[in-house]
């Protein structure tokens, strides 16, 4: 793999998956823990947003739930599927076809929560500080992350490695770390890697 792709993917990189139907990384449903958050009313009905939603199997899941859903992703390929899905489903949710980076002012302080869905391993490193930023504006004050953070242990990327202190180190300053564990009830696919994050913006 070169060393262009090690060090990021862009937009046209992603889409080639959907084109190609090599969607290795997704779990084709929602992951275990945002379950088990949402069953232990960690995660209320509000108006959520997923960056990186891919096929959406958590906007899916939260909109059946009466949450008010905004998904976004900036490939044509996940987005069409996600459409798609909610079309056949006859569910109702907000679907943006654009650069989460690119969320304009309309956004501020209009999300009571955020599901992080390994969306921080996935954009590059020097990244990550914009993406907090962003996630700081569009959540409300008190507004809350939940995130499975992904930890490879390995080189380059995505996903990029994201260890504890990572996570610490970008969050902890705009954000109260409530809640900072490995996971311990992941998908098969990811047990031992995943780091389980809530937080609450301050």
């Amino acid at each position: 793999m070169s060393d262009e792709v090690r060090n990021g993917y862009e937009q046209a990189d992603w889409q080639k998956h959907y084109d190609e139907q090599d969607l290795s990384w997704d779990l084709d449903h929602v992951a275990p823990p945002f379950v088990r958050l949402f069953e232990d009313h960690i995660i209320n009905p509000g108006n959520l947003i997923v960056p990186g939603c891919g096929q959406g199997h958590e906007v899916i899941f939260f909109a059946e739930r009466g949450f008010q859903v905004t998904g976004v992703d900036y490939t044509s390929g996940a987005v069409g599927l996600l459409r798609r899905s909610l079309k056949n489903k006859n569910l109702n949710a907000r679907v943006l076809h654009q650069n989460f980076f690119d969320l304009d002012d309309n956004h501020n302080r209009a999300y009571d929560s955020l599901l992080e869905q390994t969306f921080f391993c996935a954009i590059r490193p020097d990244e990550r500080a914009a993406y907090v930023d962003i996630v700081s504006r569009i959540l409300k004050p008190g507004g809350m992350l939940a995130g499975l953070f992904y930890e490879t242990g390995e080189k380059g990327g995505p996903p990029f490695n994201t260890t504890e202190d990572h996570i610490r180190d970008h969050f902890g300053e705009v954000f109260d770390i409530e809640r900072l564990e490995k996971c311990t009830f992941s998908d098969e696919k990811r047990r031992d890697k995943e780091w389980l994050a809530v937080m609450r913006k301050k």
